[in-house]
């Protein structure tokens, strides 16, 4: 069974005794009462600090027998609390230095008479004396050990796999296999390229290679399976290889011969090897002798590879000399899930024979996560149990306890976690803090490993060596990246839980607990005042997140009498939305590094914080009122979270001159001038408003922005950006911003309401050569610098420059003749009224030649734009009075790349009024677009003509958006049948005049379609019929909005792949098709089996075909005045399959039909704004969730523990939220 880990950490033990021996000493030297009997217990220690040393650093990296002595688990537990001791004796020794006594004697008789300080560090002394007294006999047996203890751990991670998948069955994948398998076929001219399936244990990597190795559409390749496992040794790796190509084993002894062989086997062969479990993520030139032979197969050869984490793939990548190509492989999905859970539950039976325990175990494979190794492992253990009482206990328990999962699924999950270097482990499992699921940021768990003592200190600062620590969870594929936050997968958050729970602990819970009075670091949900009530002192407890929604008038109290128990606290997160007083015991909080309170009716800041000389971390966003002016006495304080409104009030805030992040609100009055920035040197992060009260230009030197080396980024500010006073008498902003130069490693830059027509000179000369954003907004500028000559400028945006009437050859700078603007990516003119002219010369094709996004917005004056270059991935033209759209750049005359693709894969035409014309511009030669992706065409409201021969040459077409163009015109006798190109997945019609009526010549060739959404088109009286439908072999979901003219839904019922249809606000299909549909002949009356319909009017039921489905699994009525007998006629119709049904808008049905009851499949039943409703009739036995959304006082009574319907809900996930009174509810049907 995996077992909490040893939680000790071998440099924190390090350099805490090197601290207390230096401290020790210092004070033997100085003071008689320490030398009786000090000395001998300092030297002592300091002389087996190496053998103390040696056995901690043993214990962590595991290399300690299984069968030790349980004695030394003790003596580990006492040194780690000996340790924690000390650090904290010496850490409020370091509190009252800085509370600013400097003299040692002064300093000492302080301390003795305030805390006894000096007596606890005796006794820290003496117990590490100790310690070490009885180190000899553990540090003996630590000696003897066999070494092949470590090698025989090590050995056992991994097991050999060989191609062949082992089970009967291989479930779901299927769009991820074909992901893989279109670029196993891709044609490629290198001689070798590389794939990474990445994902946690126990997802399925293996098996869904093993899959893929033999599918039959790879029988090209000579395929060949190594798996490769914890050690990376190429020499055998190439032995495995050579054995599988020749069915014997090569007798190979260097890795010269070894290459030499398989360089010869290889020649000419195109190869598939699979390298199956790699872990090798740092050796390079072990994966360079590995490659090195591979280069000789035959072109388009491949090596497919399985990995856990992502700093494997991207080293396969660059050792191979390519992009990196991977797949994240995710769980399974639920219905596969289900599939193979059956298989394992079920071995040799026929699980439709145990329909109750069918429906349990829908529920327990939910909770399952669609982890394979885990679906397998829970569906064999309840194979061995078919009761329903086991499998109901095991749902309810939870399948995923630790104590429910055997050893093997979290030994496999465990094995990336031996793989961690001993300084990221206590990392790893400190998260187990963390809710599951949860999205956290990269700062906030970096200041959170810095501030409880996990990050050690050297000459790198903690923070670099933080977010490298983070990095590396990331790469390693503990931490997924998502968009700009992070998760952790389900089985990795529980596997932290089980090694940490000696040091960690998060409880949700309403009842008292007992809290290990050990633990380290502890987060705590409550809604019950008992729950804190009951809490004890812990005396080693350095994190706290504490969680209370708690209303009740004790609460103030209450938690401020359970802090004053957690005194070592360093970390500490407060969220009581009651509580309306600041906790005054947080200032005695003596080793508090952070402070974060959020969530709570506190608005003024307590002077006690004041008292917190070592916080380096205020955050307190809520705060409204004054704050204590001694707030800056707080030396330590790095980052101050509070509103710029509140940080303006306090005055001489350059006292702070350990502040990384400030924003400053210039005052023209003593304490709050721009002076006071000064001595900041630490900025990081600098924002300065209200530079109009800046008196002079000495006064805005003495800011000295230009030593502060750390800053970089600035946001210089004046007045809100609306200024309307005549520019003529702002130039003085340009002689105050001169003599704010920044620091040459300045990297972000924003001017905002800067008045002079001027740039200021520090942007004219190449003196911030850093810089690589740059926002000037709401600025009076009528040029602009030549930013072109910026080197590394990656990000432009030019906003609201109400005076700029040209961007002339200046914007480029004098080096036109090289690059200008070698590294830029992203350019965008926004609100740029007046610009009337934007300006290239004849050697424009040199210009930008690394942009990949130019957005040009509300320019209403600018009548033309330049070319645009070919690099360009994105493209946005928005209320622009363009006549024609722009060309590509050329490139040399000449060259053959002039009509070749481009680059471009995102174009977006947003209102462009004068637009008349499509067949123009970049267009006009349609090839170039060949990489397109993406399309949209909006509310270009003169647009009559689309390109001529439509959008054929979008080759890489996915996604097509075309809507308020109500004058288009086309003939549809006359469109070539490929006018929309067959790449198309996505296609959104919407108010598009003649378009809509093209839909049969359009259709046909869009056989890869997925969605189709056709709205507000007026003219649309019919869809098309079944042979245009017919060829619409991959649509998935049809949406139906607003096409008030539709009567009939045409040939819909050919669509065999539909899954999702939506129709919405059609009235006519209500009234005008019924008859036609029930007069339909019996051929046309195909089976569909949708997974979701979604209606707002019931007579859509009447329309064939959905008249005729019987498998719908999902069904959303709203808008329904009642429960016709139609419709529940057509529920029964659909009781077999339908497993979800969500009603909406029934405010005045008293109560539901009993024909419920008779819904077998039912699992999920959603009831929105059903305020009139009075009872629940019977439900069916299968529902498992009940959900409503809007429902009155007397219903919500019945449904509660005792109520008259409890009965009928008291087994199900119930939810009942949107409890309306009876009064109100009379008020709105009045």
């Amino acid at each position: 069974m995996v077992a909490a880990t040893v939680t000790i950490v071998g440099w924190f033990v390090s350099s805490v005794i090197s601290k207390l021996l230096d401290k020790g000493l210092s004070y033997y030297k100085s003071q008689k009462s320490w030398q009786s009997g000090m000395k001998d217990k300092l030297e002592r220690l300091e002389r087996l600090q190496p053998q103390v040393e040696t056995l901690v650093y043993a214990a962590e990296s595991g290399n300690l027998p299984k069968d030790h002595n349980p004695a030394l688990d003790r003596w580990l537990g006492q040194l780690q609390d000996a340790v924690e001791d000390a650090d904290n004796v010496l850490d409020e020794l370091e509190y009252w230095h800085l509370k600013g006594e400097n003299k040692m004697m002064k300093f000492v008789k302080q301390a003795t008479q305030q805390d006894d300080v000096l007596k606890r560090l005796r006794k820290v002394v003496k117990t590490f004396d100790e310690l070490v007294a009885g180190l000899g006999t553990f540090v003996q047996v630590l000696r003897c050990l066999d070494e092949h203890v470590g090698s025989e751990v090590r050995g056992g991670m991994s097991h050999e796999t060989g191609s062949l998948f082992p089970g009967n069955k291989f479930f779901g994948r299927q769009k991820h296999k074909q992901t893989v398998i279109d670029w196993l076929k891709s044609s490629d001219t290198k001689e070798i390229s590389v794939f990474s399936i990445v994902g946690v244990g126990g997802v399925g990597k293996t098996a869904f290679a093993q899959n893929l190795f033999d599918h039959e559409e790879l029988g090209c390749f000579e395929k060949i399976w190594v798996c490769v496992s914890k050690t990376f040794d190429e020499i055998a790796i190439i032995k495995k290889i050579l054995e599988s190509l020749t069915k014997k084993e090569p007798e190979i002894g260097t890795l010269h011969v070894a290459q030499r062989s398989l360089m010869r086997m290889l020649l000419s062969k195109k190869f598939l090897l699979v390298l199956d479990n790699v872990w090798n993520e740092t050796d390079r030139e072990k994966w360079e002798n590995l490659v090195a032979p591979l280069r000789h197969g035959a072109k388009g050869s491949k090596i497919l590879l399985t990995t856990r984490m992502n700093s494997v793939a991207n080293m396969a990548a660059q050792v191979v000399g390519e992009p990196k190509m991977f797949l994240n492989l995710p769980g399974l999905e639920e219905s596969e899930s289900m599939l193979l859970f059956e298989e394992s539950a079920f071995v040799g039976l026929d699980s439709n024979d145990y329909s109750r325990l069918q429906s349990i175990g829908n529920k327990i494979a939910k909770k399952l996560k669609g982890i394979p190794l885990v679906v397998k492992t829970i569906g064999g253990m309840l194979n061995n149990n078919l009761t329903e009482e086991y499998w109901i206990n095991v749902s309810l328990d939870g399948a995923l306890d630790s104590n429910k999962v055997t050893d093997g699924v979290m030994e496999a999950i465990r094995l990336s976690y031996d793989n961690l270097s001993h300084e990221l482990k206590p990392c790893f499992r400190y998260c187990s803090l963390f809710p599951e699921e949860h999205w956290f940021n990269r700062e906030e768990v970096v200041d959170m490993w810095i501030f409880v003592g996990l990050i050690p200190e050297g000459e790198k600062r903690q923070e670099e060596v933080a977010n490298d620590f983070f990095e590396t969870l990331v790469q390693k594929s503990f931490f997924e990246p998502k968009a700009s936050y992070y998760i952790m997968h389900d089985l990795l958050h529980e596997l932290a839980q089980i090694l940490s729970k000696n040091e960690c602990l998060r409880a949700v819970t309403n009842n008292p607990i007992q809290i290990p009075h050990k633990i380290r670091h502890l987060s705590l949900t409550t809604s019950d005042i008992v729950v804190l009530k009951s809490l004890e002192e812990l005396k080693y407890l350095r994190t706290l997140l504490l969680y209370c929604d708690i209303k009740d008038a004790e609460i103030g109290n209450v938690i401020n009498t359970a802090l004053k128990g957690f005194k070592t606290v360093r970390y500490l997160e407060l969220s009581s939305r009651h509580l309306s007083n600041f906790p005054e015991s947080i200032g005695n909080l003596v080793h508090l590094r952070c402070l974060r309170i959020t969530i709570t009716y506190i608005s003024k800041l307590a002077p006690c914080v004041c008292k917190l000389y070592h916080l380096q971390i205020l955050d307190f966003t809520s705060v409204n009122g004054s704050i204590p002016s001694d707030l800056c006495k707080l030396s330590k304080l790095k980052r101050l979270y509070l509103p710029l409104h509140v940080i303006s009030m306090l005055p001489h805030i350059g006292k702070l001159t350990s502040l990384q992040h400030l924003g400053y609100s210039v005052r023209g009055e003593v304490g709050y001038n721009i002076s006071e920035l000064e001595m900041m040197s630490e900025l990081r992060d600098l924002m300065i408003t209200n530079l109009e009260n800046v008196r002079s230009t000495e006064e805005a030197s003495k800011a000295k922005l230009i030593s502060k080396q750390h800053l970089i980024r600035i946001e210089l500010e004046w007045g809100d950006g609306n200024d309307t006073t005549e520019v003529s008498k702002n130039e003085s902003d340009k002689e105050v911003a001169d003599c704010l130069q920044p620091h040459h490693n300045l990297t972000n830059l924003v001017l905002h309401g800067y008045r002079s027509t001027n740039p200021p000179k520090w942007l004219e000369a190449r003196i911030l050569p850093n810089l690589t954003k740059i926002n000037l907004a709401y600025c009076c500028l009528e040029r602009l610098p030549p930013l072109g000559e910026l080197p590394r400028l990656k990000c432009l945006i030019l906003e609201n420059l109400r005076a700029l009437k040209k961007i002339g050859l200046e914007f480029y700078g004098s080096s036109r003749s090289g690059n200008p603007f070698p590294e830029l990516e992203t350019l965008k003119l926004i609100q740029l009224i007046q610009l009337e002219e934007w300006t290239e010369d004849i050697q424009s094709e040199k210009f930008f030649p690394r942009l990949k996004i130019l957005v040009v917005l509300e320019c209403s004056s600018l009548k033309k734009l330049p070319p645009i270059p070919t690099s360009l991935k994105e493209l946005k033209l928005s209320y622009l009075q363009i006549t024609t759209l722009p060309e590509f750049k050329q490139q040399n005359e000449g060259s053959s790349t002039n009509h070749g693709p481009r680059l471009l894969s995102t174009l977006s035409i947003i209102r462009c009024s004068r637009l008349t014309c499509l067949s123009c511009g970049f267009f006009s030669h349609s090839k170039q677009l060949a990489s397109l992706k993406e399309l949209e065409i909006s509310d270009c409201v003169e647009l009559v003509w689309l390109p001529s021969k439509g959008f054929k040459d979008l080759v890489s077409l996915k996604s097509l958006t075309i809507k308020g163009c109500t004058k288009l015109f086309l003939l549809p006798m006359f469109l070539p049948k490929d006018f929309f190109p067959r790449s198309v997945q996505q296609v959104l019609l919407k108010s598009c005049g003649d378009l809509v009526l093209s839909l049969p010549q359009l259709l046909p060739n869009l056989s890869l379609i997925l969605l189709l959404i056709l709205e507000d088109c007026s003219n649309l009286i019919s869809l098309p019929s079944e042979n245009v439908f017919r060829c619409l072999t991959s649509l998935e979901e049809l949406e139906l909005r607003n096409c008030r003219g539709l009567k009939s839904l045409g040939g819909l019922e050919a669509i065999s792949s539909l899954k999702i249809l939506t129709i919405r606000k059609c009235p006519m299909l209500a009234t005008g098709s019924v008859l036609d549909s029930i007069e339909q002949s019996p051929r046309n009356r195909l089976l569909m089996a949708l997974d979701q319909l979604c209606i707002d009017c019931p007579e859509y039921l009447l329309v064939m075909p959905l008249r005729n489905l019987h498998l719908t699994r999902r069904v959303i009525l709203s808008g329904f005045h009642s429960m016709t007998t139609l419709t529940e006629e057509w529920l029964l119709q659909n009781r077999t399959s339908l497993q979800t049904l969500d009603l909406d808008g029934l405010a005045s049905a008293e109560s539901l039909p009993d024909s419920l009851q008779r819904l077998t499949s039912l699992r999920v039943l959603r009831l929105h704004n059903f305020v009139g409703l009075k009872r629940l009739p019977e439900l069916p036995w299968s529902l498992e969730i009940l959900d409503i959304d809007g429902c009155n006082e007397e219903l919500a009574g019945r449904l509660k523990e005792g109520g008259l319907d409890y009965s009928k809900v008291g087994r199900l996930d119930l939810e009942v939220f949107g409890v309306l009174p009876q009064s109100l509810i009379n008020e709105l049907f009045s």
